[in-house]
């Protein structure tokens, strides 16, 4: 990778998995050098480009952050829709952050998981794959397969599930917004995930298996979590339970603490608190070690 860049534009750095696969890491920079960073691991059915005004403005505030198009998302390579297995999801990932680790070696590094971002996020922290220094869970799709399928013959069923063949998800664009010029830039989005593979549901339930049966973190024979934790609450979710992700997290570390934001939906980011919410990031990413 380059030297960072001292300007607010994103750039797209190219990673190869580990099955050859190119994948998209975006990145944008503050002007001047920047004081933290921050690495955005997004939901389902976004991408990069769904931070067209986060990344800039986090940037704003000193912040240097990157987003990684996961494999079938955004600009990535791979069948769209399609992730092949929990492993293959867990290894581009690590790879993406000890990418970034590498280039802001000297600086706090945060870690944010958006909705099914915050899934992969806890796997990654059960399985040892992280490389930050604080987590923050944002709306997070914690428990929530067991919350949709139970935790016996239906969910085994979706686990053992497999292939390329698509079905559509079952989300609407309201779901994330009512704000009608976000919900315009949804409807005119060729990169959003529509349709995911019946593998890429086999590896929704994978991914929650890993830290729903991985042992706390909190444990001395488990890999503890940067510190500290944050659970960032929206006002209102048409997709999340935040009960059940809440009851999740809390199972996994003690050191969690809820933010709640008003006046929010489920995606923050296309909501009115987004700037408080990007101050809040900011605050978070900078804070001192005992802050």
């Amino acid at each position: 990778m380059s030297a960072t860049a001292r300007s607010q534009d994103r750039t797209a750095l190219s990673l190869t998995a580990s099955d050859g696969t190119e994948l998209a890491l975006h990145h944008w920079a503050p002007r001047c050098p920047p004081t933290a960073a921050v690495f955005y691991v997004h939901g389902i059915q976004s991408h990069a480009g769904w931070l067209f005004e986060t990344g800039p403005e986090l940037a704003a505030r000193g912040l240097a952050v990157f987003v990684l198009d996961r494999r079938g998302s955004g600009t990535s390579g791979g069948p769209r829709g399609h992730l092949p297995s929990v492993a293959q999801v867990l290894d581009d990932y690590a790879t993406a952050i000890t990418a970034v680790r590498t280039r802001v070696e000297d600086i706090p590094l945060t870690l944010v998981g958006q909705s099914f971002g915050g899934s992969v996020l806890a796997a990654l922290v059960t399985a040892g794959r992280t490389a930050g220094d604080r987590l923050v869970f944002c709306a997070p799709a914690l428990g929530q397969q067991r919350a949709r399928h139970g935790n016996g013959e239906a969910l085994a069923a979706v686990r053992c599930t497999g292939g390329l063949n698509t079905t559509p998800l079952a989300l609407t664009d309201t779901d994330y917004t009512q704000d009608i010029p976000y919900l315009d830039f949804m409807a005119n989005d060729i990169l959003m995930i529509r349709q995911i593979t019946a593998s890429s549901r086999s590896v929704m339930v994978g991914l929650e298996d890993v830290y729903m049966r991985g042992g706390t973190w909190d444990t001395a024979s488990a890999v503890r979590p940067a510190h500290p934790v944050h659970f960032v609450r929206p006002e209102a979710d048409a997709i999340i339970d935040l009960d059940i992700a809440w009851r999740v997290l809390t199972g996994l570390t003690r050191s969690a603490t809820a933010v709640d934001f008003p006046d929010s939906g489920h995606y923050l980011e296309f909501s009115p608190a987004r700037h408080r919410y990007w101050d809040w990031v900011a605050a978070t990413a900078t804070a001192t070690a005992d802050e």
